[in-house]
This record gives structure tokens, C-alpha cells and sequence, in this order.
């Protein structure tokens, strides 16, 4: 009886010492960014609030150039692209304006500190 108890404890162990050595050596995967319930491939989303929270939009390149909503102009505090597009914030119209290139694949939890502020409007290209 004594060598079966043992025999198991052994075994229970070895199974520990093999799941912790699986867990150690698996691919770590960032936690990719929420989707907007509205937002599809090749969208850009933006949202009002840091950590994808509060109001938000997409807008896809096919649209063209779209003024974003009152509630995210100059007002965007986050964003995700799964398209490319520029960011525009407009100086002067129609003359004088700031832009930001975004590529597929980018994102910011924090943005309104940086360009997120001026954002008035996205486009295919800049």
C-alpha cells in the first residue's frame, strides 16, 4: 500500500512540474484591444475615453473623408486601426491643417494628451 501511495504522489507531481513547464514556455499574446459591437475589418474606431471606454465610432476608408462626431472632436481618447487612414486637425480651412498617418495594426489606449486632442476629422490619406 505504501509504494502505491507513493507511486502516486510521484505522479501527481510530475503532472504539476509538467503543467507549470507548459505554462512557462507558451507564446505570450498581448491582450489585444476591445472591439466597438459596431466595428468592422477594416475600420478605424475611436473612443471618447482612455482603455476603449465612453462614446465611440468607426469609420472605414471606403466612407472617404469624414468630420468625426461631436462627441470625439478634439475629444479622442483612444483608438484602434484595423485600416489605414490619417488623423486631421484642421488649422485653418481649407489650407492649413495638422495630420497623423495611421497604419493597420495601431492603437492607443492613452491618446487624448497627444494628437487625440486636436482630432477633427479622418481620412484615406493624408
Amino acid at each position: 500500500m505504501k509504494s502505491t501511495t507513493r507511486g502516486m504522489r510521484i505522479a501527481s507531481v510530475t503532472g504539476s512540474v509538467a503543467l507549470a513547464i507548459l505554462a512557462c514556455a507558451a507564446p505570450a499574446t498581448a491582450a489585444a484591444p476591445p472591439v466597438s459591437g459596431s466595428a468592422r475589418a477594416g475600420d478605424i474606431c475611436l473612443w471618447s475615453g482612455r482603455d476603449y471606454t465612453g462614446s465611440s465610432w468607426c469609420w472605414n476608408p471606403g466612407n472617404g473623408y469624414v468630420d468625426v462626431p461631436p462627441a470625439l472632436h478634439d475629444n479622442v481618447g483612444s483608438f484602434m486601426a484595423h485600416a489605414d487612414g490619417c488623423f486631421i486637425n484642421w488649422i485653418h480651412v481649407p489650407d492649413r491643417k495638422e495630420t497623423r498617418v495611421v497604419r493597420d495594426g495601431d492603437y492607443r489606449r492613452v491618446y487624448k494628451n497627444d494628437f487625440g486632442g486636436k482630432i477633427d476629422a479622418v481620412a484615406p490619406r493624408c
